[in-house]
């Protein structure tokens, strides 16, 4: 094994997609939105708290949890 090569998968994880590491992939994030618009204050709080810890990008984070916020559903820094 050249010595460059990473010791373990786990080197590799920086690598892997976002799915493979349980994050929402970009289609999982474009559906929510989706029906985001469709559904009621209560629906959408529901469906954000269960997809805000798969958000791996900041910004996007960020936006969707002002958006909790603006609906009641929790504190934006959260």
């Amino acid at each position: 094994m050249p010595a460059d090569d990473p010791a373990s998968p786990a080197c590799l994880a920086h690598e892997a997609d976002d799915a493979y590491m349980g994050f929402a992939t970009r289609e999982e994030i474009v559906q929510l939105l989706a029906e985001l618009e469709a559904a009621s204050d209560g629906q959408r709080a529901d469906m954000l708290r269960r997809m805000l810890p798969r958000i791996r990008d900041d910004v996007l984070h960020a936006e969707l949890s002002a958006r909790l916020a603006a609906i009641g559903g929790t504190d934006s820094k959260t």
